[in-house]
């Protein structure tokens, strides 16, 4: 099964790795400000959604949230470069589902999207998929 997955960040570059990364899958949504990535949330209702925090426009969590809102069984993960306890508070208030540090590694993301992915959608396959590739 492919999944579609929003992928929001305002540096083109790092979406563009972040897709080769997942083309093999997940269909990719693109977004490139947080108000992109709220009308991708609301109209296209991706699977899945990872989404930078800073963003020009709403930020990550604002368009996370409306995600989550739609269908709270979604899985939302929430990247940023400067974590904090409060965003870690607020990450938790909206029922985000991981909040994830950058830089992180090719591992770390598509384990965190293996383990989102079998808690959402019950597909323990995928783990093995992307973890073996």
């Amino acid at each position: 099964m492919s999944y579609r997955l929003l992928l929001a960040d305002d540096d083109a570059a790092f979406r563009e790795v972040v897709k080769e990364l997942c083309a093999p899958f997940f269909e990719v949504l693109e977004a490139e400000t947080g108000d992109d990535a709220y009308g991708i949330a609301t109209l296209d209702r991706p699977d899945l959604a990872l989404c930078d925090f800073h963003m020009p426009g709403r930020t990550g969590l604002d368009a996370l949230t409306a995600f989550k809102q739609l269908d709270v069984r979604r899985p939302a993960i929430l990247m940023t470069s400067d974590p904090s306890l409060e965003l870690a508070r607020e990450v938790q208030l909206a029922r985000i589902d991981s909040l994830l540090e950058k830089p992180f590694t090719r591992r770390q993301l598509l384990r965190t999207f293996a383990t989102a992915v079998d808690s959402a959608f019950h597909d323990d396959g995928l783990m093995r998929r992307l973890l073996s590739s």
